[in-house]
């Protein structure tokens, strides 16, 4: 393996595009906000549904993957074991996601620090046997309908990925990803029609009368619904991903999409800030009234927000400020924070 010295700014694009997506789900379940009932906001939750859904926590997962390959990689030339520093890392993710559930229930810290354990042996295997593996995984998963589990098999996929060096192809392989993003996109093409076909409305009462089901029937157009959303997810993002490697191997691209990278550069400080927004602003403008929809304008409001605070800091700053406390435990050593 080649020491990666320089950082992959790509892959700072891609999780400030994610966390974009992230915010849009996330808050829902922080304002804890009820099912639609106003055509608009059925509208709005039925485009979550199809474009949003799983598909951004799955982009930050494999990022996760890649991400882990990165550390171990650069942690070998470093003083001290590679996994005693990567366990102290793991540590410190927990703790911030332990803390961090305490304000939201469903948030993904601690499940990526446990995962992040499981993933240490597949460091050694081969390459091959890492993506043989995760795709087997993922489409178990998928089947059995089991979410809660799904970023694991990411994770694997996303170090795999970067065993293959495609972390060095994002600006060289503008064919290949062109080739993946028309594949991706036709399938996730014939999976919004699919989602479309068996799209169920929020409320029982709001199906039409040629459509009137027992409830019993109704939850299992539901679930069925919801497992179709998982199904079709890992193409969604492909098609997402390949799509932004695409414009930002355009020079317009990449500069229209600069923000992101600021955003991306601070991802565990903005993840963690969403929340803590979210829940200031539920306190000073009475977010238990909120429609769905307005909670996509207070989203919106945030990404201004944290976009703006993330180019400031990081003009004076190397690292966020979560991001410098993560990288001081796990060296446990003084490290310059001023650029």
């Amino acid at each position: 393996m080649n020491k990666i010295n320089n950082r992959i700014e790509t892959l700072d694009f891609l999780r400030g595009f994610a966390l974009l997506g992230i915010i849009l789900v996330n808050i829902i379940a922080i304002a804890q906000l009820p099912a639609p009932e106003l055509s608009n906001d059925i509208t709005y939750k039925k485009f979550l549904d199809f474009f949003i859904e799983s598909k951004f926590f799955a982009i930050f997962s494999y990022l996760f993957g890649i991400g882990f390959y990165i550390f171990m990689q650069r942690a070998e030339h470093k003083t001290g074991n590679k996994y005693v520093i990567f366990l102290r890392r793991i540590i410190i993710l927990g703790i911030f996601g332990f803390l961090h559930m305490q304000l939201q229930p469903g948030e993904a810290l601690l499940i990526y620090a446990i995962f992040g354990l499981l993933l240490i042996p597949f460091f050694k295997l081969n390459k091959y046997i890492n993506f043989t593996i995760g795709l087997i995984v993922l489409v178990l998963f998928i089947w059995l309908d089991a979410k809660f589990l799904i970023p694991f098999p990411y994770f694997i996929l996303g170090l795999a990925s970067a065993q293959f060096g495609i972390i060095f192809k994002f600006d060289t392989a503008s064919k290949v990803w062109s080739i993946v993003a028309i594949s991706s996109g036709i399938i996730s093409i014939i999976g919004w029609y699919v989602l479309n076909k068996f799209y169920v409305v929020p409320y029982i009462d709001l199906l039409p009368r040629q459509l009137q089901k027992s409830t019993e029937d109704y939850i299992t157009a539901v679930d069925q619904y919801h497992h179709l959303i998982t199904i079709f997810s890992p193409f969604m993002s492909l098609f997402y991903i390949s799509c932004l490697i695409l414009l930002l191997n355009m020079t317009w691209g990449r500069f229209i999409l600069t923000p992101l990278k600021y955003y991306g550069r601070m991802a565990l400080t903005n993840y963690i800030g969403q929340t803590l927004i979210i829940y200031l602003l539920i306190i000073i403008c009475d977010g238990k009234h909120w429609s769905l929809l307005q909670s996509l304008w207070i989203c919106l409001t945030i990404y201004i927000v944290q976009i703006i605070t993330s180019m400031l800091w990081l003009k004076y700053f190397k690292l966020g400020p979560l991001e410098y406390i993560w990288k001081l435990a796990t060296y446990m050593k003084w490290i310059n924070m001023k650029k």
